[in-house]
């Protein structure tokens, strides 16, 4: 099951404020179901954190975003994903806004005509948590639920600039932003044989999966108030207007086989076995002094 979290809004229209309360508290959350949970199940929780800039994937977790490049990939268990992403093991809130603000410095901002900083790139923060029950025995063959927040960071549309590298990165930014909204408006059209065109942008190919309807949406549309941005206030009405209608129908995600936890957990076996080996071993090696001249003789 995923949950998915975005703001959508011309650039200057407020998107930004929305996140920073958004994320604290879907992140707190998170933790205090798990510490809150009686039920007697094992929990890892892993982090990754993409841009997509240009239409390249960027990965804000590693030493050199532009170093490696993570591509998208599908298969029938995992549905869309981008392989190749760093992905971090988290055990607290603290330690996964540690892990955004580190991400956060290496986004790709630049001054706009609206902003001083002001974000040039699509970006993904993906939190993964996959729990057992604690008496699911063998580890590495136990029933595996997996679940997923996506907190999604949407570059604003803007108008045209007179600056050839902003003209160059708004281009890009509208093109994946046209191409989201043409996708809800198929999804809605209530006709079961039209094309939708996810492939069209890195962003739509992403959240294909989500946009499908295996997942909860929440969508926040913000507008700039001034009669200057009156057609793109309109425009994000209707795009709001026109996503209120998917409809969607989240099911739960369950794997038997190489995950992360189950991995993490095997590990913890063997190192346990390895100890007791070692542990009865020097028993038998480092026996009393007595016991040795008694044998020997």
């Amino acid at each position: 099951m995923a949950g998915t979290v975005f703001a959508y809004g011309q650039t200057a229209s407020g998107k930004t404020y929305a996140q920073p309360g958004v994320i604290p508290r879907a992140v707190s959350d998170v933790f205090n179901y798990i510490r809150e949970d009686h039920h007697g199940r094992e929990y890892l929780l892993r982090v990754s954190y993409l841009e997509i800039y240009n239409e390249r994937i960027r990965d804000l977790l590693g030493e050199d975003p532009n170093a490696n490049q993570p591509e998208i990939h599908e298969d029938s268990k995992r549905g869309v994903y981008v392989k190749g992403l760093n992905e971090t093991i988290v055990t607290t809130p603290e330690q996964v806004m540690q892990i955004i603000k580190k991400g956060e410095g290496s986004r790709k901002v630049s001054a706009t005509e609206y902003n001083k900083r002001s974000s040039r790139s699509h970006t993904m923060f993906q939190l993964v948590i996959e729990s057992k029950s604690k008496d699911a025995y063998p580890v590495d063959r136990a029933a595996v639920q997996v679940s997923q927040l996506n907190l999604i960071d949407l570059a604003g549309s803007e108008k045209v600039t007179k600056d050839f590298e902003r003209q160059k990165e708004g281009g890009y930014i509208n093109k994946s932003l046209l191409t989201l909204g043409t996708v809800i408006s198929k999804l809605t059209s209530g006709q079961t044989t039209t094309h939708i065109p996810f492939r069209d942008s890195k962003l739509t190919r992403i959240l294909q999966t989500a946009l499908s309807g295996n997942a909860r949406i929440s969508i926040i549309c913000t507008v700039n108030p001034t009669r200057s941005s009156k057609e793109e206030s309109l425009s994000t009405l209707r795009f709001a207007e026109r996503a209120k209608l998917v409809k969607t129908a989240a099911k739960m995600t369950k794997i038997t086989e190489h995950s992360e936890l189950q991995n993490c957990l095997k590990k913890i076996e063997e190192l346990q076995t390895k100890m007791q080996e070692k542990t009865e071993a020097s028993y038998i090696i480092t026996p009393n002094t007595n016991q040795v001249i008694n044998m020997c003789w």
